[in-house]
């Protein structure tokens, strides 16, 4: 029994020490408690921006580490900026030839966050992306429409959380 006590205090810190360097939370400077949000649309596809913006806003509220303000009152100012929206087919009705009935969406950003102060770079990822899979219902238009509220939340959830990790 005593020998039992001596072998697992060595194996337990030796799990422990796996653990040296990890923590739990945000990489952010801890200056940064509040961020200002923008969309630049750069894409060939029109009006996106605006349920990507939806969806990011929702996403930072329900992470909560930071709080979104105005472009004045904010420590931070992130941009988001959306570089490519793509439609691809993935699957096809092999009775009507070459219609599609599948599709994904994708949409790709770069992600700033500045300093609202300095402008210096706090953090860039240059290329994010979110995606969504769809059937082909009555016609592209409709389908795109109902598709991109969930293309723009991926998009979302991986810009707060590449943003709050750092990764």
């Amino acid at each position: 029994m005593k020998s039992a006590k001596f072998l697992l205090l060595p194996v337990l810190a030796l799990i422990l020490s796996g653990c040296a360097g990890y923590h739990v939370g945000s990489t952010l400077p801890k200056s940064v408690k509040t961020v200002s949000l923008s969309i630049v649309n750069k894409s060939d596809e029109p009006s996106i921006e605006v349920a990507v913006m939806k969806a990011l806003r929702a996403e930072l509220q329900m992470d909560g580490r930071l709080e979104v303000r105005s472009s004045e009152t904010a420590d931070a100012a992130l941009t988001v900026t959306l570089t490519k929206f793509d439609l691809q087919a993935l699957a096809f009705n092999r009775q009507k030839g070459a219609l599609a009935e599948e599709y994904r969406m994708t949409l790709t950003a770069s992600v700033v966050l500045r300093d609202a102060e300095s402008h210096e770079v706090i953090l860039e990822n240059p290329e994010v992306r979110g995606e969504a899979e769809f059937p082909y219902v009555a016609d592209l238009t409709s389908a795109k429409r109902s598709a991109l509220p969930e293309a723009a939340g991926d998009l979302a959830r991986k810009v707060v959380s590449t943003t709050m990790t750092g990764w």
